[in-house]
């Protein structure tokens, strides 16, 4: 009787009693860990003989489950929960005898081991992905015809072949006169040839297909990046191609083919790994393209003239401010502001040469030198308090100066 649902009540199955029962059907259809397609311990050619899907799959998939946490306690446990297929023509193992001291072995590394992935909780989630993942997998592919059965048999036995270096019996030689034929030592018929195998299978054309959407996706994506500057960060190029990719593993999986995407999926997530910092200076909003690609070079000579702000993503911002008019007036005797930013280039700014300034200057990257003191290196800053060699007099001129990438120069002119 199906204990899933009650023949005198129409209700569906609680979770809890689906759960369950999808539990304990993985635990009694657990495969047997191959001898003939092994690796290391045969875990990833078990699972994948149990679902019918490519080993090189899973094997991907326990070195990515393995970079992010809960790997290496999965493989431990599964070399301890899955018996060995044994040697070949050996009889099948049972499934519930009782452990062995290895088994409880491994089964204590995988406990050790994974309480730190319970106790971290950017590590716990992707633990829970993962088992989820293998559930997952159980209820869509674990009722396939023959997946049981293939999983569960033994270890095939090899052919016997001959031993090349066994004695040899002589054959008695057939006899001098026989015109008629009739001694059977004379007959010279042919051997027996082996039997035809199958054909080859096609081959696949998941791979080039596989590779050349992923092209095309990368150069659209590319081409979208290169027209509309920051309308997307440049990690999208190499993502969406291994997207693609990503995509073609999964199909190649269930078709058994395109394990060659493996190494180009690699490469696009080392490529997607490095260009994820570039997303703050490229993507939308990002600092080598915020406020415009060029030069601005600006001569104003009134404090009405010079504008608050001046920007630009990847270029150069240039100020001559030498004549600018800092006499203090009625009603005009504050200081005089304003700042400047460039991405990706210069910011250049020369001042009056008996000035009063006030300079807050810092580069991501790059070199400083306002009023002949020079910084070099990463996150430099330098703040500059200069009443000029006339001593305090006039309006104070406050210059607020960054450069991600580049260099900050402020001199008297």
């Amino acid at each position: 009787m199906n204990e899933t649902q009650l023949p005198w009540s129409g209700r569906p199955p609680s979770a809890a009693t689906t759960a369950r029962n999808t539990l304990r059907d993985m635990w009694d259809s657990r495969p047997l860990r191959p001898r003939d397609d092994r690796k290391l311990a045969g875990v990833s050619a078990a699972i994948a003989r149990r679902y019918e899907i490519d080993p090189t799959l899973v094997r991907v998939g326990f070195v990515v489950a393995a970079i992010v946490g809960p790997g290496i306690p999965l493989y431990l446990a599964g070399c301890a929960v899955l018996p060995d297929a044994g040697p070949p023509g050996s009889p099948v193992p049972p499934r519930n005898g009782p452990s062995s001291a290895l088994s409880v072995t491994l089964l204590v590394m995988a406990a050790l081991l994974a309480v730190p992935l319970v106790l971290s909780s950017d590590r716990v989630i992707p633990a829970l992905v993962t088992v989820a993942l293998l559930v997952a997998l159980h209820v869509t592919r674990g009722n396939r015809p023959g997946a049981r059965e293939a999983a569960a048999s033994p270890t095939p036995v090899v052919p016997w072949v001959a031993d090349p270096h066994a004695p040899t019996v002589a054959q008695a030689a057939p006899p001098a006169w026989d015109p008629l034929g009739v001694a059977p030592f004379a007959w010279d018929l042919p051997e027996p040839g082996p039997e035809p195998g199958p054909p080859p299978a096609p081959r696949s054309s998941l791979t080039p297909i596989t590779l050349a959407v992923s092209l095309v996706v990368a150069g659209m994506v590319g081409g979208l990046a290169l027209a509309a500057p920051g309308a997307v960060p440049a990690s999208a190029v190499p993502g969406a191609a291994l997207a693609v990719v990503g995509i073609g593993l999964v199909v190649g999986a269930l078709r058994r083919a395109g394990r060659w995407l493996v190494p180009f999926a690699v490469l696009l997530a080392l490529v997607t790994a490095a260009t994820i910092p570039l997303n703050d200076a490229v993507g939308p909003d990002g600092w080598a393209v915020r406020g415009g690609i060029g030069e601005t070079v600006e001569a104003p000579t009134t404090a009405a003239a010079l504008a608050p702000e001046y920007r630009r993503g990847t270029g150069a911002v240039e100020l001559d401010l030498t004549r600018l008019d800092l006499t203090a007036t009625p009603g005009a005797t504050g200081p005089v502001r304003t700042r400047a930013e460039v991405g990706a280039g210069a910011v250049q700014v020369r001042v009056p040469r008996d000035a009063d300034l006030r300079v807050r200057s810092s580069v991501g990257t790059g070199d400083l030198t306002v009023d002949g003191q020079t910084r070099t290196g990463q996150n430099v800053d330098l703040t500059v308090n200069d009443p000029g060699p006339d001593g305090p007099g006039g309006r104070v001129l406050e210059l607020d100066l960054r450069a991600e990438l580049g260099t900050v120069e402020v001199t008297r002119g």
